[in-house]
C-alpha cells in the first residue's frame, strides 16, 4: 500500500512538472516564416514567461520590406514600432490535452498591420501557425520551419 501510494504521487508530480513545461519545447527556438509563395519571409523567435508563448521578429528575409524600419500599416500600440524586435505573437499557451499544440494567442501581420487570434500546432521541426478573425475555419495557415 505504501508503495502504490508513493508511486501515485510520484506520477502526479511528474504529470503537473509536464503540463507546466510544456510551452518550454518552443522556448528561445527559431523559426523561419514564410509567404504565401513559399518564400521566405522572417525569422521568429519564441520566448517563454509563465507557460505564456510570444514570437519577436529577429530578422526580416523578405526583399520587398528590407528597407522597412517600423510597422507603418499598424494601428494602436503597434503603430510605427520597429518591425525588428517587434512582437507578432502574444499569450500563446500550451493546450492542456496536446503538449503539441497551442491555444488562445493573438498576433499581428505587420505587412497588413491586420490582427488575429491564433493557434499552432508542432509537428517535428515544422510549426503549423493559424490565425484568424472569429472562428477557425475562417483563418489562414502559416507554415514555420526550424532554424
Amino acid at each position: 500500500m505504501n508503495m502504490l501510494f508513493k508511486s501515485l504521487v510520484v506520477t502526479a508530480g511528474l504529470a503537473i512538472g509536464f503540463s507546466a513545461s510544456a510551452a518550454d519545447q518552443l522556448n528561445n527556438t527559431k523559426w523561419t516564416t514564410y509567404n504565401d509563395k513559399n518564400q521566405p519571409d522572417s525569422v521568429l523567435q519564441f520566448t517563454e514567461k509563465n507557460g505564456v508563448l510570444s514570437a519577436n521578429i529577429i530578422e526580416v528575409l523578405d526583399p520587398r520590406s528590407k528597407g522597412k524600419a517600423t510597422c507603418d500599416v499598424c494601428k494602436g500600440k503597434f503603430k510605427d514600432k520597429p518591425l525588428i524586435g517587434g512582437t507578432v505573437l502574444w499569450n500563446l499557451k500550451a493546450d492542456p490535452k496536446d503538449a503539441n499544440k497551442y491555444i488562445d494567442g493573438s498576433g499581428i501581420e505587420p505587412e497588413t498591420g491586420m490582427t488575429f487570434s491564433g493557434k499552432a500546432e508542432l509537428q517535428g521541426d515544422t510549426l503549423k501557425l493559424r490565425g484568424y478573425k472569429g472562428i477557425s475555419l475562417l483563418g489562414k495557415t502559416r507554415i514555420l520551419k526550424r532554424l
